[in-house]
Order: structure tokens, then sequence, then C-alpha cells
């Protein structure tokens, strides 16, 4: 019986939990420094939706650069780089060259290593949770739960440093986080044997993309949800920044929403888990996106905290499981043998709507105010939720709960 050991896995969170709750503070950070500084719901939606198509470009190729150069130098590459692209942002401010074109540069640069980083660190997870003697499903809830922690605590931690700092130090602090979790990562993963050379065309993602584009559920379940992520996006980014700064209200307010829609979201997981199956999934989706839009119109109307954090709290309750759904029907939908590339091609996808709605939010809110914007974002939700229950969750045609763990950049 092979010896257990728990140091490896437990190191490669931390790691991973180290890049995710950067990324959480600077969700804060990043739209109010655009804003401070430029002055334009407009320049900062364009910086978000530029941050996106970054995103949803390393996402295509992450995969692939982690199978053809290994995990521990993509997970260093990463880090550092994209660590260092964020401390470009506060280290040229102070030297007052801070451009419109170099900031979206260093924003553009960091979020394209976002992707290929998270990519090298969780493709060995299940790896090293066999090592610990642990199960894939106690690992992938170990990675969900450092998630919602991420997503609980980096608001309130963003909102807070924002308050006291101010936004451009806590952007450094956000690259501190990112080029720790790099070295961490590149550290645990030191070890793992380089991968075999390998024609370009075996880290093509179109047979992902086929598969899903033909699969008769995916594919609407998956325009649905990247419907609903690009309004969520719009509204976190651009809308709900603008909303709090034209109001003169303080980073932290928007920090506690946002913490509390973390929270909302673990409880929604662990509801949903007990008693979601008795629930059919097209109606928990309509009801969860029609939670939003009513929470959304509530917002407009800059609610006080009292209301603002159960309003956060409902809101991540109710769609907190709505990746868990889309998880579940991906897994017992999709071949083995796809599996790699399918969860490859839904990562861009799932992104891509984000920045067209997050550029014409940006432009919304300049000519209408950010109270009519989150009044339109209430709307397409609504819409986004009678979509929703024109679903049909039938039989898997490929279940794939025993899928085995796979090692050194297997897909």
């Amino acid at each position: 019986m092979s010896e257990r050991r728990h140091a490896p896995l437990l190191t490669l969170l931390a790691a991973a939990f180290l890049f995710r709750i950067g990324n959480a503070v600077a969700a804060v950070a990043l739209p109010w420094f655009v804003l401070s500084h430029t002055g334009s719901a407009a320049w900062a939606g364009t910086t978000s939706a530029s941050s996106i198509l970054a995103t949803i470009l390393g996402a295509w190729v992450g995969g692939g650069l982690v199978d053809r150069f290994g995990r521990s130098p993509l997970a260093f590459i990463a880090g550092v780089v994209g660590g260092a692209a964020t401390a470009g942002i506060p280290l040229l401010y102070a030297a007052d060259s801070l451009s419109h074109v170099a900031l979206l540069t260093c924003v553009v640069l960091g979020a394209a290593f976002d992707a290929p980083g998270m990519a090298a660190q969780d493709s060995h997870l299940p790896e090293l949770g066999r090592i610990a003697g642990l199960s894939v499903e106690r690992v992938s809830s170990l990675k969900a739960v450092m998630g919602h922690v991420a997503v609980l605590g980096g608001p309130v931690l963003g909102g807070a440093s924002v308050g006291l700092l101010g936004a451009a130090p806590t952007l450094g602090l956000t690259a501190i986080c990112s080029i720790l979790s790099g070295l961490l990562a590149a550290w645990v993963l030191r070890g793992q044997a380089a991968p075999a050379p390998a024609k370009t065309a075996d880290f093509s993602m179109r047979a992902g993309s086929t598969f899903l584009w033909r699969e008769p559920l995916l594919r609407p379940l998956l325009g649905v949800v990247m419907l609903f992520a690009g309004i969520a996006s719009a509204n976190g980014s651009v809308v709900v920044p603008a909303l709090f700064l034209n109001a003169g209200r303080q980073a932290t307010e928007l920090g506690l929403f946002s913490s509390a829609m973390g929270a909302g979201g673990l409880a929604g997981i662990a509801i949903h888990a007990s008693v979601g199956v008795r629930i059919a999934p097209q109606r928990w989706l309509a009801a969860a996106f029609s939670a939003f839009a009513a929470a959304t119109l509530t917002l407009s109307l800059l609610p006080g905290i009292p209301l603002l954090i159960p309003l956060g709290a409902l809101v991540g309750l109710m769609t907190g499981p709505v990746s868990p759904i889309l998880n579940a029907a991906i897994y017992n939908r999709t071949p083995s043998a796809l599996l790699g590339r399918v969860l490859g091609a839904i990562s861009a996808v799932m992104l891509s709507a984000a920045p067209a709605v997050t550029l014409a939010a940006g432009v919304l809110v300049d000519l209408a105010g950010p109270g009519p914007g989150l009044v339109v974002s209430a709307a397409f939700a609504g819409a986004v939720a009678l979509l929703a229950l024109r679903l049909r969750f039938d039989a898997p045609t490929h279940p794939i709960s025993d899928l085995p763990v796979r090692a050194r950049g297997e897909r």
C-alpha cells in the first residue's frame, strides 16, 4: 500500500487559493481604479471587455500549452508574468506614467495568463488527491469550497483595502498573490515528467466545439448560462460599481454585497446537493435567473447595508447551484475521451457573451446612468429565465461517472 502524503495537495490548493483570492480582490479594485482614473464608464467597459477577451484566448490555448510544455513551467510563467503585469498598473501610476493604453496593456496581459495558470494547477489536483488517499469527488469538493471562500472573502478584503489603502496599492497586493501562487505551484509540480512531443493538431479544441454544437442539451444550456454570465459580468464590472461611485457610496459596501453573494452561493450549493435533485433543473435555473432579475431591480434603488447584505445573500443562494447543474450535465453527457477538450471549449464559450454585453453596458451607463442600466439588466435576466424553462434534461447519453483519474496531462 502506497504512503499517503497530504502536503503536496495542500500546497497546490494553497497556490490555487492565492490565485483566486487575488482575482477576487482585483474584481473590486480594478473597476474602481479604472473608473476613478479615467472617469468614464465606457472606458471601464472597454477595459473589462478586453480583459475577458484575453481570458477567452487563454482558455482556448491554455490546455494545449499545459500539455505541450508541462504544468510546472506554465504555472510559474502564468503566476509571475501575470503578477508582474498587474504590478505594472500601480507602479506606472505612482510614476505618473499610466496612459490609457498602458493600463489596457497591463490588464490584458495579466488576464491572458489566468486560464493557463489555473489549468496547470487544477489539472494536477486529482493526481495529488490520489497520493493523499482522497477520491476525485472529495478533491473536487475541496476545490469548490476553496473557490467560494475566495469569492466570499476576496470582495470584503478588496473593498476594505481600497477604502484603507486605495485602489492602486490594492492592485499591488493582488500582484503579490499571483506571483506567490506561481512560485508555490511550480515548486509542488516540479517533479512532473516532461510531456511527450505531440502534433499541434492534438491540442485543438475543434472536436470539443463540434461535440458541444451537436449535443441536444448542452448547446441550449450553455447558451442560456452564457447569456446569464454576460449579464452578471456587466453588472459586477461596470454597472454596479458606477452606481455606487456616482452615489458616493463606499467600496466597502460593494465588497460586502459581493461577499454576501459568495456566502449565499455556498448555502445554495449545499441546499441543492441535499434536496435539489427533487426539483427539475430547468425550474431551478428559471427561479435563479428570476431572483437575480428581482434583486437587480431592487439594487437600482440603492438600498442601505441592512438590505444590501441579505439581498446579496439571496442572489447567491439562488444562483449558486447554476454551476453544479451545468457541470453535472457536462459530465453526464460527455464521452470521457472528449472531456478535456470539451471543458476547454466550455471555458471560452462561457465567457464569450461577456465582452459585447460589458461594452454595451458601459455605453448605456454613460448615456443613461447606472440606474436605467440595472433595469435593462433585470429585463434581460427575466428573458433568460423564460428560456431556461424550455430546456429538457433527459437521460444522459454518455454517462462518465466512472471517469478515471488521468495523470501527466492526459485528456
